[in-house]
């Protein structure tokens, strides 16, 4: 009797270890005012990519980008950029003998991330019909179930969380909406699908470990191109972000609510501040210059008393003279060591240093360079629009910390200074810049 309970003992530890509970993940307020993530009760500050990997040639706007979840092109059950991209050491775009593959689960892993962030997460729930189907762009990426064993694996093995994110209409990516047509937080039918597509995420999702939290759109309150139209109903989006923390709550009481916004000069956060008392984090896609970030740290914060996560920011590695990887790296660094200093640990100099205990983390943008975003995938564009509301060059194809070089191979990586900078200061113990 007593060797077959020993041998029941083995075997509920071994099924234990192999699936780990879920983290309990809540934010705290401490007694001074300030804020900080917890993950089963233990401080959890994010170091973080927006991780949505592309291979060259692939475009949204073809629809022929794939969910990178199921990369597998050259068919040995093994994802492609999870485990087989490489390191190019001597940037000569060619794989030497000696540069096996690594993948990027594992770059991340070396580099100190403990997070990344997902946009929009899939789901082949019965109860989202045909929502996903509006065109074949949206089917591609988003009409089939997540891939749970990878995020498994990217908790597990690398310890790394993931935050879930739903786009609630943007890009009309789950509200069932039209293009020509664009998601209307007013039409109850749009509503009902964003909700249910939300509700699908949750359930699908909530028991698993590598949940972190849940964000809620992306610059939704700003992004006219991205056809919807909170910017014009403020009130009717806040209102309708809160119904979805509510209802997020009652499924999931194990990890907090988000919110991610794009800057809009507060507008939308006040309209928090009065109809999101449900809001459990704030998230804001912001690209500012040193100072200019911690005015706006402490503006968030006096608006609207919440965590703030910020959601993107980055800087492009490009400049007048061609790729620019120091004017990269200062950004980054510079938005790191302003985001640190308004965390909790820092709060006691908050008085010396005019900022605030608010900040609870960051994912940069972006892992790689993307080259679909100026319309040519399979050319590494240097920019061809401007900045919205400036005269300066945006050039979205440079945002990458890893460049893929000349386009050889979508699995080739070129770590740049920055990627570097943020390996030395996340793999730290403490809080550092």
């Amino acid at each position: 009797m007593k060797k077959w309970f020993l041998v029941l003992l083995l075997l509920i530890n071994i099924f234990l270890t192999a699936c780990p509970a879920e983290a309990k993940v809540v934010t705290k307020k401490d007694e001074n005012g300030n804020w900080q993530l917890l993950v089963n009760g233990e401080p959890y500050f994010i170091k973080g990519m927006l991780y949505s990997p592309v291979k060259i040639g692939e475009d949204p706007n073809n629809a022929s980008l794939r969910d990178w979840m199921y990369y597998d092109d050259d068919g040995d059950s093994i994802n492609d950029v999870a485990y087989q991209t490489w390191i190019d050491a001597n940037r000569n775009n060619y794989k030497d003998d000696n540069e096996s593959a690594i993948g990027d689960f594992e770059l991340l892993k070396q580099m100190g991330a403990n997070t990344i962030r997902l946009y929009h997460i899939p789901s082949n729930d019965p109860s989202l019909g045909d929502i996903y189907k509006t065109n074949s762009g949206i089917e591609v990426q988003y009409d089939h179930s997540v891939n749970k064993e990878l995020l498994r694996d990217l908790n597990n093995t690398f310890g790394i969380k993931a935050i879930m994110g739903s786009f609630l209409g943007s890009w009309t990516i789950g509200s069932g909406a039209s293009w020509d047509e664009g998601t209307d937080y007013n039409n109850p039918t749009h509503r009902e699908n964003i909700k249910k597509s939300v509700r699908a995420m949750v359930m699908d999702n909530k028991d698993e470990p590598y949940v972190l939290f849940w964000a809620l759109g992306n610059e939704n309150n700003m992004a006219e191109w991205s056809k919807c139209n909170a910017k014009q109903n403020p009130e009717v989006y806040a209102k309708f972000v809160n119904e979805l923390a509510q209802m997020i709550h009652a499924l999931d009481p194990n990890h907090p609510v988000a919110v991610i916004d794009g800057e809009d000069g507060y507008a939308m956060l006040k309209q928090y501040a009065l109809h999101g008392k449900d809001i459990d984090i704030i998230g804001y896609n912001t690209y500012r210059s040193e100072v200019s970030f911690q005015i706006f740290i402490k503006e968030i914060r006096s608006i609207f008393d919440r965590p703030l996560y910020i959601a993107e920011t980055g800087k492009y590695a490009y400049g007048r003279k061609g790729e620019d990887e120091k004017q990269q790296f200062d950004a980054i660094r510079n938005a790191w060591r302003t985001i640190v200093r308004s965390s909790a640990p820092y709060a006691e100099n908050s008085l010396a240093l005019k900022e605030t205990g608010n900040a609870i983390g960051v994912t940069f943008f972006d892992w790689h360079d993307r080259w679909y975003m100026d319309r040519l995938p399979n050319k590494h564009n240097e920019g061809t629009r401007s900045w919205p509301g400036t005269d300066i060059m945006i050039h979205e194809e440079w945002f990458g910390i890893m460049s893929l070089g000349e386009g050889g191979d979508s699995l080739m990586r070129q770590p740049r200074e920055a990627y570097d900078y943020l390996k030395g200061v996340w793999n730290s113990s403490s809080l550092k810049f």
